[in-house]
């Protein structure tokens, strides 16, 4: 795919000459074959920066002129702001290839930003690329998609413009991005061992000193020495890491730099393992290290006996008693209880009538899109539910949907849960199967509570499910997964008007101090008056959870930001989506998760899927049906059904009725964004 890069965001603002693509090497200034990057050019001016950037970050939108006054001159504009305004504009426009690009568009201005024009757009398709790839462990693909997205970087996206401009969400999010990108191709680059590894050192002992607590980089970097022959370094590095986590944090390395640690020390010799034991924290001594080594193992590797020796193995080396039995593991892994939890009475009733069931009769599926509040509302039960459970609650994310992560597959679940009930690394079974067995055969005799979070699939969570009659499993999935067979399942649908203005109120900390909540009643007191049931930002967040929480984290950080002017803004067309985004919540970015994982999928239904919702996004119906999206698809109806079911799967559709699709409001105006950005037909 060609791209034609006019405009760059990752780093300081520039403008791109026309003519070449971009280049493809992370490491230098050619890209693939030699062809070179496009020539960037700097905005030397100061107020065209801030501008030309204000105008990208909602690239193609109309951006109204009040948002360009306090990009510009904070809260303060002066008398003037008006003219100058349409001053920096007309010499914006000078600067661009074609002027036309930026046009008055009441209620301000919009810039034409093409399909692969602007270097974040490029960035996060070749993330999403990778992020596929990833999962399906293509890794020379990992390496092309990643090295195409890091060439692109040039620095911190916005750098040296003022903290009035915003984005900061969208940096964060862009930097965190980037350090994904930089762990999948050196996991890729490692799973090729092209024979020449030592070429990785540099790179990843810098990315590990720049980043103390990232164990994955600590972790490439022991195998990558070791692989490199430099076994002492790799076991040095390991212990660093592990005194800096112990002595900072009170934790443990993580599973993966155990297994790291496992490859290189099954490996070493023992005058390795003396030179580097690790003293009376760490467990591994003189002896009884150099003994589980000889005999190709480490210590049962649990919550604080790191390095430790399975009872009856050291002494029959070392003449020395045999260690006590660990005592079980009882899990306690919930995250904490929502806060602001709103409404849900009657889910929350049922919910509980389900785990109360003698025995559950199958696992409780709580589904629905994107935003609408299913983690929480399976947290909230299980806390509230968890005394019923003596032996312990096991937490999992999946990451079914979650940005910038790859779903786990169904071994590393397994892996995972049967780690956390005590199974030493070294002996866990390398056949899913019996992994299965093993997890149904520690949870047949207990009281646990298990909660699947982010699920993608059926296939994703039924090796997990335990058989015992006292254990519970709440599941949460954008799709109701429909395929596992014996599940309760409960759908969420977004929260009624009242509900959603209880949350604005108390997560905006707006709320009335005294006295019983009327969420369909004015509140009273400094800030409360106009949040009311009826007020428009419960429509315009469609009365999504996450969008409510957006809107109330802004309120939260202005005072004297009121609901009427955060309404208005919302109401802008097209700018909705880039004002339900603050610090780490972001709607866009939730829809966008489902989205590019079908972009990149080879699957013929799941291609036509992401057709199809360009296709919504450009006809604004309140319904649709199988035959007018065939037609604008230019597919036929088969395929056209195939492709709205997997909309729905993925929650970014709904079936109203049968044969008829209707989109949320906030997925609507997401495929309107799609439909804007697609390259023409």
């Amino acid at each position: 795919m060609r791209y034609e890069l006019r405009f760059g965001l990752l780093g300081p603002p520039v403008l791109y000459d026309a003519g070449t693509r971009p280049s493809r090497s992370a490491h230098g200034d050619d890209g693939p074959h030699g062809v070179p990057l496009p020539a960037a050019r700097a905005v030397r001016s100061p107020k065209a920066r801030v501008l030309l950037a204000a105008l990208l970050l909602d690239a193609g939108r109309i951006v109204p002129v009040d948002s360009l006054k306090e990009a510009l001159w904070g809260g303060a504009p002066p008398p003037s702001a008006q003219a100058s305004l349409h001053n920096h504009v007309s010499r914006l426009r000078r600067l661009l290839d074609d002027p036309d690009r930026l046009r008055a568009a009441p209620p301000g201005y919009r810039l034409r930003v093409d399909h692969g024009e602007l270097d974040v757009h490029v960035f996060e398709r070749h993330l999403a690329a990778a992020r596929g790839a990833f999962a399906a462990r293509n890794w020379e693909r990992v390496v092309r998609e990643c090295e195409a997205a890091l060439t692109l970087w040039r620095g911190v996206p916005l750098t040296g413009l003022p903290s009035e401009l915003g984005g900061y969400a969208l940096v964060q999010r862009l930097k965190e991005a980037r350090l994904l990108l930089l762990e999948w191709r050196y996991d890729a680059e490692l799973a090729l061992g092209d024979g020449e590894l030592d070429r990785l050192v540099p790179e990843l002992t810098e990315l590990a000193a720049e980043h103390p607590l990232r164990e994955s980089y600590h972790r490439q970097l022991m195998l990558a020495l070791h692989r490199a022959g430099r076994r002492a370094e790799a076991l040095a590095v390991h212990r660093d890491l592990r005194t800096h986590l112990v002595e900072e944090l009170g934790v443990e390395p993580g599973q993966t730099v155990r297994e790291a640690h496992v490859e290189v020390l099954r490996d070493a010799g023992e005058g390795a393992v003396r030179g580097f034991a690790e003293g009376p924290t760490g467990g591994f001594g003189d002896v009884t290290g150099a003994a589980a080594v000889r005999r190709g193992e480490v210590g049962a590797v649990r919550r604080g006996e790191v390095g430790a020796v399975r009872p009856g193995e050291v002494g029959a080396e070392t003449g020395s008693a045999p260690s006590p039995t660990p005592a079980p593991l009882r899990p306690a892994q919930l995250p904490p209880s929502p806060a602001h939890f709103t409404g849900r009475v009657d889910l929350l009733r049922r919910l509980h009538e389900a785990v109360a069931s003698e025995p559950t009769a199958g696992p409780l599926v709580i589904s629905g899109m994107a935003g609408v509040g299913k983690s929480a509302l399976a947290l909230q039960v299980a806390h509230q539910l968890k005394e019923r459970f003596s032996d312990g609650q096991l937490y999992l994310d999946l990451h079914g949907a979650t940005p910038g992560a790859a779903p786990l597959t169904p071994a590393q679940a397994l892996a995972a849960l049967l780690r956390d009930l005590g199974i030493d690394p070294r002996h866990l079974p390398e056949s899913p199967d019996a992994a299965t067995a093993l997890l149904r055969t520690l949870l047949a005799p207990t009281r646990t509570l298990l909660v699947l979070d982010d699920v993608a699939h059926a296939a994703q969570v039924r090796p997990l499910l335990p058989a015992g009659p006292g254990c519970a499993v709440i599941v949460t999935s954008r799709s109701p997964l429909t395929a596992l067979d014996g599940a309760h399942r409960f759908r969420l649908t977004p929260l009624s008007a009242g509900e959603s203005v209880e949350l604005l109120r108390v997560a905006s900390g707006r709320a009335p101090h005294t006295g019983p909540m009327n969420p369909a009643a004015p509140a009273h007191g400094h800030g409360h008056h106009d949040l009311t049931a009826s007020h428009p930002l419960v429509e315009l967040t469609g009365r999504l959870p996450l969008a409510l929480r957006v809107v109330a984290a802004r309120l939260a950080a202005r005072s004297h930001l009121t609901p009427d002017a955060l309404a208005r803004r919302l109401a802008v067309p097209g700018s909705r989506l880039h004002h339900l985004e603050y610090d780490d919540l972001s709607v866009r970015r939730s829809l966008a998760v489902a989205h590019d994982a079908l972009a990149a999928s080879d699957r013929e239904a799941d291609r036509d899927a992401v057709l199809v919702l360009r296709r919504i996004g450009g006809l604004d119906l309140p319904t649709y049906g199988v035959p007018l999206l065939a037609r604008l698809a230019g597919i036929d109806e088969r395929r056209a059904e195939a492709a709205l079911d997997r909309l729905v799967d993925v929650a970014l559709l709904e079936e109203t009725a049968y044969g008829r699709y209707a989109p949320h409001v906030l997925v609507r105006d997401f495929a309107r964004e799609l439909a804007k950005a697609a390259p023409p037909v």
